[in-house]
């Protein structure tokens, strides 16, 4: 018998003793292939079972961490984009339900009472508004602003001197065309609000935050006030104030 038959018949023989496991089997075949195509010197039984172990251990391996790694950023995939979309979904359903209840409030309390009750509550009315105020974005405050005007709060306040505004922030707020004649504004948070069209006369601006906030030609001040020292930005009504 030849070398090259002496090599097959051991290899066979490690074959055999390992025919049970698929897998050995495999890398068996693959090295008996690969060794006849080179007509390699013959390697010790030992040696063969060594290398066949660490190509299986090998390969193994790296199936099982690939697997691991796939599954693990799958979950944390599925797990962090519907966390952050829940967040704000749930931020903006419950700001949307607190303008809600605030204006079913107060547009019954209007309904319901007389022009000069409605006077006396004015001071409830302040604590409720600027409560409400605290939770919402500015888009939605913008709406609450526009619901005081329309009901005349804005001017009842005035004329109570009872403030419904004072010390809140608006800041980014679209504001034009409000009308916030004689309102005590004091401490007010104005910054990059859009002030367009809106009456500031005879309102009390002091500690007023005014900076970047947005005016126009249509826009009223008192004569003594300058809007450039207070920091504010003169825009056409075709650009965006921001």
């Amino acid at each position: 018998m030849n070398t090259q038959s002496q090599q097959i018949i051991k290899l066979d023989e490690v074959y055999n003793t390992t025919k049970s496991n698929h897998l050995g089997g495999y890398f068996f075949r693959k090295v008996e292939s690969f060794k006849s195509s080179f007509n390699f010197v013959e390697v010790p039984k030992k040696a063969y079972k060594f290398l066949i172990l660490s190509v299986t251990s090998c390969v193994m391996f790296l199936v099982l961490a690939i697997g691991i790694f796939l599954h693990g950023f799958d979950q944390a995939a599925d797990q962090f984009i519907p966390e952050h979309g829940n967040i704000a979904i749930t931020t903006n359903t419950y700001r949307q339900q607190v303008l809600s209840d605030y204006l079913k409030t107060m547009t019954a309390t209007i309904l319901r009472e007389n022009p000069q009750s409605i006077r006396k509550k004015a001071v409830t009315f302040r604590a409720m508004t600027q409560a409400t105020l605290e939770e919402l974005d500015p888009i939605r405050k913008g709406f609450l602003i526009m619901f005081l005007q329309d009901t005349q709060l804005l001017k009842i306040s005035a004329e109570k001197q009872v403030s419904l505004l004072m010390g809140v922030n608006l800041a980014g707020v679209n504001l034009q065309g409000v009308n916030f004649r004689f309102n005590n504004l004091q401490g007010v948070n104005f910054h990059h609000a859009d002030l367009r069209g809106a009456d500031l006369r005879r309102a009390k601006l002091n500690n007023a935050n005014l900076t970047n906030s947005c005016y126009n030609n249509y826009t009223l001040f008192d004569r003594k006030f300058d809007p450039v020292a207070a920091g504010m930005r003169k825009i056409e009504q075709s650009q965006v104030c921001s």
